[in-house]
């Protein structure tokens, strides 16, 4: 023996739901957010600032703590970047203070990634002749 349930309202037999927002934040995961270019300033004002751990008072910090952030300096930069040139490119067309934002993570990213490398670079160059 079978039963069939009528369907109730235009959708199926579900009860309808109101059309009000719930609170939740479910509505906006649809909806992708522009990149604002703060993550790419962080990251590059991290880098430059993990060039002066060296310098940090040898009685307080261990030597791998001083030492260590050296070698995240580039992986840094070009995070910071690669962040900026996305930000710069989801602030296309808008005069926000994103597109300064992303402009400055780039300038500090670069910074990051061309100081270092032209040191390792000049370094080679000093030791073969």
């Amino acid at each position: 023996m079978s039963t069939s349930v009528p369907p109730s309202g235009a959708y199926g037999p579900y009860p309808e739901m109101d059309s009000a927002p719930s609170g939740h934040d479910d509505e906006d995961l649809s909806v992708p957010r522009a990149r604002t270019g703060k993550f790419s300033l962080s990251a590059g004002a991290l880098a430059l600032a993990m060039g002066g751990c060296p310098w940090l008072p040898a009685a307080v910090f261990p030597v791998w703590l001083r030492y260590f952030p050296l070698y995240l300096i580039v992986p840094m930069g070009i995070i910071a970047l690669v962040s900026g040139i996305g930000a710069l490119r989801d602030t296309r067309g808008r005069p926000d203070p994103a597109r300064g934002w992303a402009r400055a993570g780039i300038a500090l990213g670069a910074v990051a990634v061309i100081v270092p490398v032209g040191f390792v670079v000049w370094g080679f160059w000093a030791l073969s002749s």
